[in-house]
């Protein structure tokens, strides 16, 4: 894949808008709005995925805006979702599993880690 300036403005656009969905679902709907956000994103990423498998016609510029900067901006969580399912397609199980679990827990863990250090070093 060539990578061109039309690639990266439109990812930059769509990441600006699925993050300003997120934000305004968020304070829409309150504590629970990442974690709707993640379902939303999740569910339509496999959705697009899936039909795009299907329609050879669409354009990647087209195909970048929704899933890498739309959805990618209102939630990480649904890229996430696309990696591991594209290792248990492939049958890397182990990959998988291992990617999972570094994802979640090596974030989470390196999340606390800065939260500590931020309070006792600052």
């Amino acid at each position: 894949m060539a990578l061109y300036l039309s690639h990266i403005f439109f990812v930059a656009l769509g990441g600006a808008l699925g993050a300003t969905c997120r934000f305004l679902l968020s304070h829409a709907v309150g504590t629970h709005g990442i974690l709707i956000a993640n379902i939303i994103g999740c569910f339509l990423i496999g959705a697009l995925v899936s039909f795009f498998a299907l329609k050879t016609s669409v354009n990647q510029t087209t195909s970048l805006f929704l899933t890498v900067g739309l959805l990618g901006g209102f939630t990480t969580f649904s890229a996430f979702s696309l990696e591991t399912m594209a290792m248990i397609d492939t049958h890397k199980y182990a990959q998988a599993a291992t990617y999972i679990i570094l994802s979640v827990g090596g974030g989470l863990a390196a999340f606390i880690l800065g939260r500590f250090l931020v309070r006792h070093l600052v």
